[in-house]
């Protein structure tokens, strides 16, 4: 039965047939009949990038295969969130190479996009760690990709939206931690000057970003707060703090239970967020 689905800018909609995928298994009977499909993981991408009449969702593919605590290197299905593999190896002591605004996505969505998050200025986007993934094609072949194994077809799927084939499986490499804290600072920018030089003043640190108000004008034009940050080490720790050394985010009790109406974000109400 088909099902209206989107992404996670709520638009486009679309009536689709949804498949939910375990095993090559169950996408035999997709290629083999020739039907266009395409790959879907949480569906936390914009726009229509993974929107079809039919797409194959790998969100039940979600099994951590191996995990070698000693060099930090994972194997895993492509449909695992990051969010479960921070569960899952920041009390290890290790953590993801690169996240994206949301820790909601699959291992696959983060290839098929080619990531990146706020340490890009240093550590690149996503496919800079991966070593090498299972690509289901579409003639029904599984092919190992990496950098220099099918490398045509790896450079092609990092970044590829789904368009070269399935990821079943995915290896990369993580980094290691001392706490699941960040150490962070906040600084304030008069203007879009002033926050461009201060990203350069900052650029030896992982995580840079700001919040920048383009409603200002004049000499305030892009005023900003530079917030930047690394990972903190035991010893920027409270003793309070260091009862918590590794142990992942809680997650939030509050949530909202309906989407706002499109005319709550206007020129006003960001005006207010901003001030």
């Amino acid at each position: 039965m088909p099902s209206t689905i989107t992404s996670w800018g709520r638009y486009p909609k679309v009536d689709a047939r949804e498949v939910f995928f375990e095993s090559q298994d169950d996408l035999a009977a997709l290629i083999e009949q020739g039907t266009q499909f395409i790959p879907r993981g949480n569906a936390r991408s914009y726009g229509d990038s993974s929107l079809n009449d039919i797409v194959a969702t790998s969100t039940r593919r979600k099994k951590i295969i191996d995990f070698d605590t000693k060099s930090g290197i994972i194997k895993c299905e492509s449909g695992l969130l990051f969010s479960e593999i921070l569960d899952f190896i920041v009390p290890k002591g290790w953590f993801l190479p690169v996240t994206p605004g949301t820790k909601f996505i699959t291992v696959g969505g983060a290839i098929a996009s080619d990531v990146h998050g706020k340490n890009h200025h240093k550590d690149g986007s996503f496919s800079n760690h991966m070593l090498d993934f299972e690509l289901l094609c579409a003639d029904g072949k599984i092919r190992t990709c990496s950098k220099t194994q099918n490398a045509d077809i790896f450079s092609a799927t990092c970044g590829g939206m789904g368009l070269t084939g399935i990821i079943l499986e995915a290896r990369f490499q993580t980094i290691k931690i001392e706490s699941a804290f960040i150490k962070q600072l906040q600084v304030k920018a008069e203007n879009l000057d002033e926050i461009l030089d201060l990203f350069e003043k900052y650029e030896g640190l992982p995580y840079t970003m700001a919040w920048i108000d383009c409603l200002k004008s004049g000499r305030y034009y892009g005023r900003s707060i530079l917030i930047a940050g690394d990972h903190a080490k035991k010893s920027d720790l409270s003793a309070k703090q260091e009862t918590k050394l590794l142990k992942p985010t809680g997650k939030g009790n509050i949530t909202m239970p309906f989407n706002l109406p499109s005319f709550t974000l206007n020129t006003w109400s960001i005006k207010a967020f901003n001030a």
